[in-house]
């Protein structure tokens, strides 16, 4: 009896250990290796590299020595080097892609990457821009890009974006004045009659109703053949277009220093484009094509002097106003503000900019 119940103990003690949880066995350290050096941790995978892209920029002057192309160039060249030759940009100048309203419109689809506008075409798709090119609303060269190189350049290159295009630097362009085959102009009554060609925009071409010529819009490309041909007597722009750009003193020998507006420009890029850079390649990007537009500008001074000294020995004849006389200009074309109430506001934060 007694051996039948040590038996049933022994089972029941079995049983017991048998369904109890086991005890934790430790893992064993690895032995350090040789030398007592600690085990490097493993490695962070490395981030992916930057996608390699080919970026085309539309340029309407022609010449690698046109302030323009001399800002594209740099441009081009920093980008490159910066970017450890990611980032590619090639120069097409002299309108071989095409007119800027054309290639604008190629641009906000992302089928052409870059092109440098005049303010008054960007104007074209976003009336606001307006603002930036009214007589009157810059004090001057200085003044204009203090406000355009700071805060109130990023206002306008954001808002370019619900039109599927980014701002990434801005150009000098000058101030623009009258030139034609035709007569010297002193006074808006001289000017009456005269066919002037404009840039296609609205505010341009009621710039040019108000000075008291008739406006014909066309693109820049066209104007020369126009004059010479007596489809139009005459245009406006500035010292380097007039010469360097278009030969433009060739066939309309008159211009008129009367400075009526000063239009900067913009280095415009797709923003399907722009967003599918890398932010590394976004930084390189915009800071190589700001050191362009410095590059720019300082040419655009240098070659003011050259083209304006290159017209007069060809023979152009230059009109330089008085101070009554230019006032003369002024006071016919500043009732345009009124025809941009919407722009009032902007004009309001421009002007504050400056000062």
């Amino acid at each position: 009896m007694k051996r039948k119940l040590v038996a049933l103990l022994i089972v029941c003690v079995l049983l017991f250990a048998a369904c109890s949880p086991a005890a934790p066995t430790a893992t064993p350290t690895p032995a350090p290796p040789a030398g007592g050096a600690t085990p490097a941790p493993a490695e962070t995978p490395a981030p992916p590299a930057d996608q390699t892209f080919t970026l085309r920029l539309s340029e309407v002057h022609s010449g690698d020595g046109h302030p323009a192309n001399v800002g594209h160039h740099l441009f081009a060249e920093l980008a490159h080097e910066r970017s450890g030759g990611t980032l590619n940009i090639e120069v097409f100048s002299g309108g071989v892609l095409g007119s800027e309203m054309e290639v604008m419109a190629q641009v906000q689809m992302g089928i052409i990457e870059m092109i440098r506008l005049p303010v008054p075409i960007l104007a074209n798709v976003e009336p606001n821009f307006n603002a930036l090119f009214l007589p009157g609303v810059w004090d001057g060269r200085d003044a204009m890009f203090a406000a355009l190189d700071g805060e109130i350049g990023t206002y306008f290159a954001d808002m370019l974006r619900a039109h599927d295009m980014y701002i990434l630097a801005w150009h000098d362009a000058g101030a623009r004045s009258l030139y034609n085959s035709v007569r010297p102009i002193y006074t808006p009554e001289d000017l009456e009659g005269l066919r002037i060609r404009m840039q296609e925009s609205p505010l341009m071409i009621r710039l040019m109703e108000l000075m008291g010529g008739v406006p014909v819009p066309m693109g820049p490309a066209e104007v020369y053949a126009a004059i010479q041909t007596g489809l139009v007597d005459g245009a406006e722009n500035n010292w380097p277009s007039y010469v360097t750009s278009f030969s433009h003193h060739e066939v309309a020998r008159y211009f008129t220093e009367n400075e009526h507006s000063r239009v900067p420009e913009a280095v415009v890029i797709s923003l399907a484009v722009w967003e599918s850079l890398s932010e590394t390649q976004q930084a390189v990007l915009r800071d190589a094509a700001i050191e362009g537009a410095y590059a720019q500008r300082a040419a655009w001074a240098q070659v003011e002097v050259e083209a304006e000294a290159e017209a007069v020995a060809a023979g152009a004849y230059v009109v330089r106003l008085t101070p009554e006389q230019r006032q003369a200009f002024t006071d016919r074309i500043m009732p345009i503000w009124d025809d941009f109430p919407e722009v009032a506001d902007l004009i309001a934060m421009i002007r504050a900019a400056q000062s």
